[in-house]
């Protein structure tokens, strides 16, 4: 009995500390337009993984123009870079620093934007061994993977965040 309550007043005082700290499951989101526009090849690993977060996450419908959308997603860039960060004794490259860039921009058809041009930026490092040679590509493939999801949720969350454009005031009104 006392086991049973405890556990209880552990879980619950869990689930308190973690809703303080902004932590919630992934899962529903809502977004300020029902339809929307990715300008950016879907069948690249970026493109897969971002509509797919869309589809899953939210109510909205991904449309095949510009024209038939309420909100067009530009990707406008995706950059990938790997600097040497530590040598080894002989001068060989003993660590790495893997960085992926993502830019993009949220804007309605008629150019107004809910979001201005904006960077997500993931970076790990990872170390490298002569020896291990073989597996190098596979882990770095398996590191760059994960950056990418880090960077698809980003987007996500500040795509949720977007205020919808004001429209401009029609001055013959007043």
């Amino acid at each position: 009995m006392f086991r049973t309550t405890s556990r209880r007043t552990l879980i619950a005082a869990a689930a308190l500390a973690m809703t303080g700290c902004g932590f919630r499951l992934r899962g529903r989101f809502s977004l300020p337009f029902e339809t929307l526009y990715i300008s950016y090849n879907l069948n690249t690993p970026l493109g897969s993984q971002l509509s797919r977060q869309l589809k899953a996450g939210s109510d909205v419908r991904l449309v095949n123009s510009p024209s038939e959308a309420q909100a067009i997603l530009y990707v406008l860039g995706e950059r990938r870079s790997r600097n040497v960060v530590a040598y080894n004794a002989y001068g060989d490259a003993r660590e790495y620093e893997l960085k992926l860039e993502v830019s993009f921009r949220l804007s309605a058809p008629d150019g107004a934007q809910y979001l201005p041009d904006t960077v997500i930026a993931a970076v790990r490092e990872i170390s490298y061994n002569e020896e291990d040679y073989l597996t190098r590509d596979a882990e770095e493939a398996l590191v760059i993977n994960e950056m990418l999801s880090d960077i698809v949720v980003q987007m996500v969350r500040r795509i949720e965040k977007a205020q919808p454009p004001k429209q401009p005031e029609d001055l013959t009104t007043r």
